[in-house]
């Protein structure tokens, strides 16, 4: 376990119409529907495919298909007092039709237009770059904002508990009788578990899910000595997984990684979280325990920020096959907290989340 935690980049996040997304990163602008998507300001400008242009054939003046030239004008037969318009056409064919006046008018004035359309591209062309760089730059921008989200900060700023909390709002079971043990409330994704609907290599297991009408393949990789972990606490704790993902996601999940109910006595999803301001925070008062007897273990601190000293912080994990942090959990659990009278004053000395958001 780390303090304070890494906080995960946004792209490990699963997008908010799949069944896995947990939208435990706060956000300034939250929509719980998939996004619609608006065309560009590039989009909507001409669309250039190239500013080149192929050469085009410029007759020569004043000669005739024989070769001949003929006389029109000073200084011999080039039909231009023996100036040629332009040196390039030098580069075209000798041979004409008889070209007259007219004939070089019209050829210059096609010119005039070809350059006023080749400018007119040009200039299209660099406003499109601008606005994709300008569009680019803004979502660098907006990617910086969530890997530097600070979850202190945000703890900071929330609204005041009363005003938010759901009166009477009890999501378990009471529990069983004689049963003093310590509630174990643990978050799912990326804490015990990190799953993609993206293909992965090496998964742990593949599942299909059905959201919305659409069947999702879910690929699960399991956080290194999981299975040890819950073999060693379930017993000495109440273990609860609290989790903000869907229902359908979750159960068939952990379906899967505790199929006889060994380890894992009860299951919360997101309709047991607290929502405030567009965000699905987990307020312990539902579980109907004592706030002395129960801790919740999670990656993102913000989730446990009404009860800052039952929180404690694990570093989130994604793929990295040597990550140790469940039996140090274990360990912690085993030496600190296991017969606490009050979790509290325990958690809060480890941790100091308090004091982090003193500091933010």
């Amino acid at each position: 376990m780390t303090t304070p935690v890494k906080q995960a980049q946004s792209n490990n996040y699963a997008a908010p119409n799949t069944p896995i997304a947990s939208i435990k990163r706060p956000k300034k602008n939250i929509v719980n529907s998939p996004a619609v998507s608006t065309p560009s300001r590039a989009s909507q400008l001409p669309q250039i495919n190239s500013p080149m242009h192929s050469a085009t054939a410029v007759r020569r003046l004043g000669v005739e298909n024989d070769g001949d030239e003929k006389e029109n004008g000073e200084g011999g037969g080039n039909g231009w007092g023996g100036k040629l318009f332009s040196p390039v056409l030098n580069y075209f064919a000798d041979e004409t039709e008889g070209g007259s006046e007219a004939q070089a008018e019209e050829d210059i004035q096609r010119r005039a237009q070809e350059e006023l359309a080749l400018q007119q591209q040009l200039a299209a062309q660099q406003e499109i770059e601008e606005v994709q760089m300008e569009e680019q730059d803004q979502q660098e921008e907006e990617e910086d904002d969530l890997e530097e989200f600070n979850p202190y900060l945000f703890i900071k700023h929330l609204p005041p508990y009363e005003t938010v909390r759901i009166p009477g709002k009890i999501c378990l079971p009471p529990k069983d009788k004689g049963d003093d043990r310590i509630s174990l409330v643990l978050d799912l994704d990326e804490t015990l578990v990190h799953c993609t609907v993206e293909p992965i290599d090496d998964p742990d297991m593949v599942f299909p899910v059905s959201f919305g009408g659409v069947e999702y393949q879910v690929h699960v990789r399991k956080r290194p000595f999981l299975k040890e972990f819950l073999e060693a606490v379930c017993e000495k704790f109440e273990v609860i997984v609290f989790t903000a993902s869907q229902k359908v996601y979750a159960d068939s999940l952990l379906n899967r990684i505790d199929p006889e109910g060994r380890y894992i006595k009860h299951r919360m999803f997101r309709e047991s979280c607290l929502p405030v301001e567009g965000n699905y925070l987990k307020d312990l008062h539902v579980l109907g325990r004592p706030l002395t007897s129960q801790v919740l273990v999670d990656n993102s601190p913000h989730a446990f920020g009404y009860q800052v000293d039952n929180g404690i912080p694990i570093e989130s994990w994604f793929d990295d096959r040597k990550d140790r942090e469940l039996l140090k959990l274990e360990e912690f659990l085993r030496t600190k907290l296991l017969g606490a009278k009050d979790v509290r004053p325990v958690v809060r000395e480890q941790f100091a989340t308090w004091n982090l958001v003193k500091n933010a």
